[in-house]
């Protein structure tokens, strides 16, 4: 059903110098969106390393982390079994257009957000 972290989305106030922390800790361009999304997505280099998504949250006081994405190979079904086991979803199927895959958002009973994502 779930099979690995897709990404950890982080917002920071400080979008270029969050950037340039990850990459002097060794991470490596994986992805940029469209500049209207004020994104970049950065990984460790190696095969299989979890992508860290950041973007820009001017109305934050800190960095912090928005959503962990968890893969799924097919997302329908995964979100129809985590329904069925009593997951609730805020959002399904919802395309990024930017990115062209699709989400699905639940949350954890401590607000976080989790991910679903093809």
């Amino acid at each position: 059903m779930l099979d690995r972290v897709d990404h950890i989305d982080i917002r920071t106030p400080d979008f270029e110098g969050t950037v340039a922390f990850l990459r002097t800790l060794g991470m490596q361009d994986v992805r940029q969106t469209h500049p209207d999304r004020k994104s970049v997505e950065l990984a460790l280099p190696g095969e299989g390393q979890v992508v860290f998504e950041v973007r820009a949250d001017a109305e934050a006081a800190q960095m912090y982390v928005h959503h962990i994405a968890l893969h799924a190979p097919d997302a329908t079904a995964a979100v129809q079994e985590l329904s069925d086991r009593g997951v609730q979803f805020s959002k399904k199927h919802a395309l990024i257009e930017h990115t062209g895959r699709t989400i699905s958002n639940a949350h954890d009973s401590g607000g976080g957000t989790w991910q679903v994502t093809d």
